[in-house]
């Protein structure tokens, strides 16, 4: 199938559209869609040579395309990085930001960002680059900066609300997962783990599990995301784990060019919930 650049498109109402620029150390991403049309999905990944160079090639798609400056609704900018951490709502103050920014981050390499949530009761302090953050900001008009790991913990607290037991989402990438536990309407933990095989990934969900005294019976585990090992990884943890599912993209959101179970399921999930 061709892919189907923007211009090709015709965006006939960008005053509608949201633009999400989906930044990470090996690769770059672009998607758009209007919530006014149905199919308007469009995504496209921009990946640089031996996967060193993602920001220059996304500098050069920027300055080759001019639809990049349209006056966009919205232009959301989700930060795909493992130097993050949760400080609970409870004790995040804006005045002892640089006291917590010091503490966690104590090898800081970057600018370091925050967003609340008050639906969870955290704020997310994550790290960006400065050239990227510089670049993002001198290039869009009042571009929202977001972690990536907010629309799943924010979609995932709307759905569990429906939930009587409690449940764990892992969300698996290339090189590491992300595992976010729920219990009704609390979010009960958050974190990243790197990983590069079975073992590790397996150690890793079954010990958080065992942590948080979940019910291999009634609780339920669900896993969203690709890695190579997954259905191998799925079959070791069925012998654990009694309740097993798999959350979905909804059919309305259709990616032009692309098959959606390649989209990173943070970056389906933005458009579902209320950030």
């Amino acid at each position: 199938m061709r892919t189907i650049l923007p211009e090709d498109r015709n965006i006939k109402h960008p005053d509608r559209t949201i633009l999400t620029i989906y930044t990470g150390a090996e690769y770059f991403s672009f998607s758009l869609y209007d919530p006014e049309e149905t199919g308007s999905y469009f995504y496209k990944e921009l990946i640089g040579e031996n996967h060193f160079d993602a920001f220059s090639v996304f500098k050069e798609a920027f300055f080759k395309r001019d639809f990049f400056s349209l006056p966009f609704r919205k232009v959301w900018i989700m930060n795909h990085t493992p130097n993050f951490t949760f400080v609970p709502g409870s004790i995040y103050k804006d005045q002892y930001r640089e006291d917590f920014i010091r503490f966690l981050f104590s090898d800081q390499q970057g600018i370091i960002l925050n967003r609340s949530l008050s639906s969870a009761g955290i704020t997310i302090l994550h790290q960006l680059p400065e050239t990227v953050y510089q670049f993002m900001l001198h290039s869009f008009t009042e571009p929202e900066f977001i972690h990536y790991s907010a629309p799943v913990i924010t979609y995932f607290l709307k759905t569990s609300k429906k939930v009587n037991a409690r449940q764990m989402i892992v969300n698996l990438h290339e090189k590491g997962l992300d595992i976010f536990c729920f219990s009704k309407e609390t979010f009960l933990l958050g974190n990243y783990f790197p990983c590069k095989g079975l073992s590790e990934a397996l150690y890793y969900i079954l010990f958080t599990w065992k942590q948080l005294q979940m019910d291999q019976l009634d609780d339920c585990l669900l896993i969203t995301g690709n890695i190579a090992f997954k259905e191998e990884l799925i079959g070791k943890l069925a012998l654990y784990v009694q309740q097993i599912r798999f959350p979905t993209i909804p059919p309305e959101i259709y990616f032009e060019g692309v098959e959606t179970d390649r989209i990173p399921f943070e970056l389906a999930t933005l458009s579902l919930c209320e950030l």
